[in-house]
């Protein structure tokens, strides 16, 4: 993932899920930090890297947390991002994938 940050594929799949982005998360506007780190983590989730989405999605959700009015409470955005998280929408299931090699 630190490769992909460093190249343009970060900013060609946030350009891609900007408009899902906007729609889901609507009060994240201005916040490109924010929206970079959400994309990179729900792009990890859904290829089945959920050990490499979880740095992503704390990195997402401190950036979230800056713009937060009520520190004390969770913002919409911030929780839709924690239910998307939970969901863990896959296209790869690559934990389900080694668990049934492993039980051969």
């Amino acid at each position: 993932m630190q490769i992909a940050s460093k190249t343009s594929m970060v900013e060609k799949l946030t350009r891609f899920l900007r408009p899902i982005m906007r729609f889901l998360f609507p009060e994240v506007k201005e916040n490109e930090q924010a929206h970079e780190e959400m994309s990179m983590n729900i792009v990890a989730n859904i290829m089945g890297l959920g050990n490499a989405a979880t740095p992503l999605g704390i990195k997402a959700m401190a950036s979230l947390q800056k713009n937060n009015p009520r520190k004390d409470t969770l913002s919409n955005s911030m929780m839709m991002f924690i239910v998307l998280n939970t969901a863990s929408i896959q296209i790869i299931p690559t934990t389900v994938i080694a668990i049934r090699t492993s039980m051969r």
